[in-house]
């Protein structure tokens, strides 16, 4: 700076005291014999490189209850007991804020997903266009579409309890529909920008193949209408959701079948990698064919998928990696 008046002002202490309460206003800076602005740089600093000293803990009393799941949006937690979704705001439960109670289920609630608000009919502007929507299923045989706390839409239309939830909403562009599987055996695919309260029209297709209940479903990664299921017998299907056809059973374009009772599914591009009974099996979608099978000493828990690497953790320690056809 040229103006020695202006560079004062620019570094003062009252400058970055205020910059410093904008990005971090539950935060208290402390005095630095280097100045303000050289305590504010050397906070950013230690951040970005993840440092951090004395972290806060906040102990948070709740039901003595079984936690079924849990999810993180943002700075909010959102976890479910039951039939009862709770939401906790971190940033207003530090300044003394409560719990948001969400009790519109009729019993236990079976799966939770984020989905994108401008992907709905809820969005009004756009500021909102980064807000998430939260969907739920029930046994009570319903899905719910909740919103700053609130249901905004129910889905009915299983004959029975909704088991899952796609991961992600199938489709491109401005079309794009949610998945859900049930206890009844069927496969539906929901607009989650119909409007009315109850979601009348929202039910666009039922996909019939499965004879046992659906226990989960991803969608693919290469191709975002493909929907992968499994049924409670490790039967898997591939289905094409932009096939359109009068019999949707056709709309099946791929299966195969696992031994071994399911535990998770996840998509990654064109593999699929399934665990089921002791192992991981990883299939490619483009050929159905299993390519990679990961034995496990103890019944595996979980997957995750993550660019470049994917993991499969379970209770025992050894792995058996198996490469090759099978």
């Amino acid at each position: 700076m040229t103006s020695k008046f202006l560079k004062k002002i620019a570094y003062s202490d009252s400058i970055w005291l205020h910059r410093f309460s904008l990005r971090w206003p539950l935060e208290m800076l402390s005095s630095s014999s280097s100045g303000v602005r050289q305590a504010y740089l050397d906070w950013r600093t230690a951040l970005h490189q993840f440092k951090f000293a004395d972290p806060f803990v906040l102990d948070l009393y709740t039901e003595a209850r079984h936690f079924d799941h849990i999810l993180l949006d943002k700075n909010d937690i959102i976890f479910s007991q039951g039939s009862i979704i709770r939401m906790m705001k971190t940033d207003s439960f530090l300044g003394g804020g409560s719990l948001v109670r969400m009790s519109d289920h009729n019993a236990r609630i079976t799966c939770m997903r984020l989905f994108p608000l401008n992907e709905t009919s809820l969005v009004r502007s756009e500021i909102q266009r980064e807000e998430n929507v939260l969907v739920t299923s029930s046994c009570d045989h319903s899905i719910r579409l909740w919103w700053k706390g609130a249901c905004h839409r129910c889905f009915r239309g299983h004959n029975g309890a909704v088991s899952t939830l796609s991961d992600k909403l199938l489709g491109a562009g401005g079309v794009k529909v949610l998945a859900s599987g049930g206890e009844d055996g069927t496969v539906r695919l929901w607009s989650l920008s119909s409007s009315g309260k109850r979601g009348q029209q929202a039910l666009k297709a039922t996909l019939y193949g499965h004879q046992k209940p659906v226990s989960l479903m991803s969608v693919a990664g290469h191709k975002p209408s493909l929907l992968v299921t499994m049924s409670r017998d490790s039967k898997v299907r591939v289905w094409d959701t932009n096939t359109s056809s009068a019999v949707r059973s056709s709309c099946c374009v791929g299966m195969t079948s696992l031994p071994g009772a399911p535990v998770d599914m996840k998509c990654n591009e064109a593999l699929l990698y399934i665990a089921a009974g002791s192992s991981v099996v990883v299939v490619d979608l483009r050929t159905m064919r299993k390519s990679i099978a990961l034995g496990y000493q103890e019944k595996p828990r979980g997957i995750k998928t993550k660019s470049g690497y994917r993991v499969g953790w379970s209770y025992g320690f050894s792995v058996t990696i198996t490469y090759g056809s099978l």
